[in-house]
């Protein structure tokens, strides 16, 4: 099972370190790790840089988009899993990234797994209940089926934390 990580930056340098020693604890490790990073004016390079296994690409700031740096980005990596993270989405769990492929590794007919995210420590309390309301504990599976119930949210997916199989991806 091959995964890559993809994660784009502006200014991470308060949240990228975190990030970066967090997937270094996955008890199954991607095989490669993508920062996409966006003419960052801090210290965001020089952090990526110290982390050997991480490759580093780096666009100009006008030329980042989030669907089409994303779209670049899977087209330089490699995994059959490829899952985009944001540089301040910290796995709070060593089996994180395990069990965010698990459905797609069990199911070949799941394409998409987005990762619940749950708020900062020090959040708000309506942002709290915001992401309570969105991401519930109870995993979900969803189809062409459940478009009357869902609409547009049968199909969401966060870029924060979400998980595809290439091959769906790309058709």
């Amino acid at each position: 099972m091959d995964i890559s990580i993809i994660i784009p930056t502006l200014n991470a340098e308060h949240e990228i370190e975190a990030l970066l020693i967090a997937l270094d604890r996955q008890s199954i490790q991607p095989n490669e790790i993508l920062v996409v990073d966006s003419a960052s004016e801090d210290k965001t390079i020089e952090l990526v840089q110290k982390h050997k296994r991480v490759r580093l690409l780096e666009i100009d700031r006008q030329d980042f988009n989030h669907g089409t740096t994303r779209d670049m980005a899977l087209n330089e990596s490699s995994g059959d899993f490829v899952c985009f993270l944001t540089q301040d989405a910290v796995p709070v769990s060593d089996d994180y990234l395990k069990r965010l492929v698990a459905p797609m590794v069990e199911d070949s007919n799941i394409a998409l797994v987005s990762g619940r995210q749950l708020p900062k420590a020090n959040a708000h309390r309506f942002e709290q209940l915001v992401r309570d309301f969105n991401y519930p504990d109870t995993p979900s599976v969803r189809s062409k089926d459940d478009l009357k119930k869902y609409g547009i949210k049968t199909f969401f997916a966060s870029d924060t934390c979400s998980a595809y199989r290439r091959t769906a991806y790309l058709e």
